[in-house]
Order: structure tokens, then C-alpha cells, then sequence
């Protein structure tokens, strides 16, 4: 096993060992079991398949896209997760999702004018942080590393990129439910997503948190 992937682990070992709470897998490594494809933002879901105990997200053949969310809904928690990403590629990660597909989006949008490690609010169309500073931190053609925090209502949420915390947000209204389904996206568009590109995913986990 690599460094990077022992100093990660211990990471996770640390932090539950703090709190008494547990991280467990939204990802069998086999299925899609626990999740759905949710059609949202103009599209079908997207197209998710498991190869090689990876989930492969790819935009439908007429560009449009949408989400793969979790049967199961959660309130305060934290996500981590594993991701590559060709360039250019526009997904992210979404916490307290409504049915609609509205959520805190943390950003993985991997092209030239893209952001990864940002927090994109897509119901008012804008970002609430943009971190400038990714490419410092990210490994392109490999394993990245997203680690996501969302707590309370009004929501705090906070994320790091390989161990780099890259925004610290209190919002100060209730811009969407207490709870809702975590998901992964596939933009729509075509310049959004090259033809032969993909998203992957892999080691996806979550743990509850206590509020403040």
C-alpha cells in the first residue's frame, strides 16, 4: 500500500476514535446497491457503472446528465471519498439534497476555468466559496482525496482536498433542508464533459457528527 493511502487511513482511524462515532461504506466495491439515479438538472441521471470496484460516471449520449443519491438521507455528517477525474469533467459531491436535486454542492469541476474543492449552491446559480488555490493541491490522473463536513441549521460546512482545507462556510440561512440524500453528479452539457472522459469514485464513507 502506498503512503499516501496509510496516512488517510490513519487519518479516519484518528478522527472516529475522537468522537466514538463510526464511519461505515456507501459503496459495496460491487453494485450500486444504496443508491439511484436521481433525474434532476435536466437530465436522465447520467450514466454510473462499477468497473473494477469503482464507481464510472458518464454523461448520457445527448449530453445531459443528473445525480446518483443515496436511498438513505442524512443530516450532520461527514463524507469522504476518493475521486479521478479526466480533464475536462464537471461533477461534485451534494449534501442534504433536496428531491429536486438542490444541495450544497462541494465542487470537483476539472477543466481550464473549473473549481475543485469550492461550494457551489446550484438553486441561486453561484458559488458561496470559490478556493482559487486547487491545482496546488490536486493530482491530476490520480487518486484525490475529498473529505466534506456539513452540520447544523443554518448549515457549517467545511472541506479538504488531500488533507488541505479549502473553505470554512457558515451560511447564515436555511438555503436547504436539515437533512437529504448525499449525491455525485454528472453535469450536462457537452463542453462540460469530453466524450471519452469519465468521473470515478471509490471508498466512499460517512460518519455522523454532533453539532455544536
Amino acid at each position: 500500500m502506498k503512503l499516501f493511502g496509510i496516512v488517510f487511513i490513519a487519518l479516519g482511524l484518528t478522527a472516529c476514535a475522537a468522537t466514538g462515532q463510526e464511519a461505515r461504506s456507501l459503496f459495496d466495491g460491487e453494485s450500486l446497491e444504496g443508491w439511484e439515479r436521481k433525474a434532476v438538472h435536466g437530465g436522465r441521471g447520467g450514466l454510473w457503472t462499477v468497473e473494477d470496484g469503482v464507481i464510472v460516471a458518464n454523461q448520457e449520449p445527448d449530453h445531459t446528465g443528473g445525480l446518483l443519491g443515496t436511498l438513505e438521507s442524512f443530516s450532520d455528517v461527514e463524507v469522504e471519498l476518493e475521486f479521478m477525474a479526466d480533464d475536462p469533467v464537471d461533477t461534485g459531491l451534494f449534501l442534504r439534497t433536496r428531491e429536486d436535486g438542490m444541495g450544497y454542492q462541494v465542487t470537483i469541476d476539472v477543466r481550464s476555468d473549473g473549481y475543485v474543492g469550492s461550494l457551489y449552491a446550484p438553486a441561486e446559480g453561484g458559488f458561496l466559496v470559490q478556493y482559487e488555490n486547487w491545482r496546488d493541491h490536486y493530482r491530476p490522473g490520480e487518486w484525490n482525496h475529498l473529505r466534506a463536513r456539513i452540520v447544523g441549521q443554518p448549515a457549517h460546512i467545511t472541506a479538504w482536498l488531500n488533507g488541505v482545507q479549502t473553505f470554512d462556510y457558515q451560511d447564515s440561512e436555511e438555503r436547504y433542508p436539515p437533512e437529504g440524500y448525499i449525491g455525485l453528479q454528472v453535469h450536462g452539457g457537452e463542453g462540460s464533459w469530453g466524450a471519452e472522459n469519465r468521473a470515478r469514485f471509490r471508498n466512499i464513507r460517512v460518519r455522523p457528527v454532533e453539532a455544536p
